[in-house]
């Protein structure tokens, strides 16, 4: 019998989108995001290792990928890049469903040294702050250092359009225009680094968030009959969401740098009419120019915000960000600032949900 040689790999920790080994993945396509019977453990050196289990009733949260061409040499230099001579990890075939696939247990020393005690009981390494330890702006620069292959990628090649990284908060934060998008026959750049600031407050709050990973034959942002605004109204009816956050880029036109979507009267934020008034002064705090909120209502047409306020009585703010605060390769301190006040502001609207966020069950 020939030995099962899967083409693809389910990766759950330092080698996940953002993670500081994900650029090793460059040569290969993301698929989906995945929950596998198993246990994830926080180990000593500051990465996780997850045992598989079909019968657990937990779960290891993680991306499932398409290999390269040549999938054999590749896997052997994940091999090596696991520490498989060293006996730190093994790699193990799992079968899930109906697909299988590679991924990477704790070898015999690990194992030793991870417990009970030591179990994540979210199953997710990226909405457990406290634990992944990643730096805010590097993670959201290697995210996006990954997320720029997807721009264009056409959504008929295989692999999820849309991608959502559920957390732990009730904050729903959402970038539809992460890839390009066709809004009345036109062809519609990306908006660069909107998925890497949604992908961070998830790292580092544990938010939920929802970013397009293939381009989008319909605007989200633009029509209702699309695949990213069936998934979001999907997550409303099923989870308790508070607030929704729609992230986009705006060009460099005017002299602001922040501008928020409300409804011409503020209607998008229901009866929390205290949203506004953080926002405006988080971006005091750190230094952002904040624009008037009549600049980019958010009504003109069936926006995320609108869509979220006036069909699942979520509030709902738009957030449209000047380009110059997302270019970290040109302006490093800029974009700082933008994740710090991304960051403050959510928390400031959900204060005692800040810590221990993603080890909760």
């Amino acid at each position: 019998m020939n030995e099962l040689k899967p083409g693809k790999l389910f990766v759950y920790g330092t080698l996940r989108k953002g993670g500081i080994r994900s650029r090793h993945l460059e040569q290969c396509r993301l698929l989906e995001m995945i929950k596998v019977p198993g246990t994830l453990y926080r180990t000593p050196f500051g990465y996780p290792a997850a045992v598989f289990d079909e019968e657990s009733s937990l779960r290891v949260v993680g991306e499932l990928y398409d290999l390269p061409a040549g999938s054999e040499l590749f896997i052997r230099s994940v091999d090596r890049l696991e520490g498989i001579s060293e006996n730190l990890f093994s790699r193990t075939t799992i079968r899930f469903g109906e697909d299988c696939f590679y991924s990477y247990e704790p070898g015999i020393g690990l194992r030793r040294l991870i417990s009970d005690t030591d179990i994540i009981k979210s199953g997710n390494w990226f909405s457990s702050p406290s634990l992944c330890g990643e730096d805010p702006f590097c993670f959201a620069v290697a995210f996006e250092d990954i997320q720029r292959q997807y721009y264009r990628m056409p959504p008929e090649e295989s692999g999820e359009e849309n991608i959502f990284l559920e957390g732990s908060l009730p904050v729903l934060i959402t970038c539809p225009h992460s890839t390009a998008h066709t809004r009345m026959g036109k062809l519609k750049r990306h908006e660069f680094y909107t998925a890497a600031l949604g992908a961070t407050a998830h790292m580092a709050l544990g938010c939920h968030c929802l970013y397009s990973n293939r381009e989008q034959e319909s605007d989200p942002n633009y029509y209702d009959d699309c695949g990213f605004k069936n998934i979001l109204g999907e997550i409303l009816s099923r989870m308790k969401i508070g607030l929704v956050i729609d992230i986009h880029g705006t060009g460099n036109q005017r002299p602001e740098d922040l501008f928020p979507g409300v409804g011409t009267e503020g209607e998008f934020l229901l009866s929390s009419t205290d949203i506004l008034s953080k926002f405006y002064l988080c971006a005091k705090r750190y230094g952002i120019s904040a624009g008037s909120a009549e600049i980019f209502p958010a009504t003109m047409q069936m926006t995320v915000a609108k869509f979220a306020a006036k069909r699942f009585s979520v509030p709902a703010i738009q957030i449209e960000i000047s380009d110059r605060l997302r270019m970290p390769w040109r302006r490093e301190e800029e974009f700082r600032q933008l994740i710090g006040f991304l960051l403050e502001f959510i928390s400031e609207l959900v204060p005692e949900k800040r810590a221990e966020k993603g080890d909760q069950p």
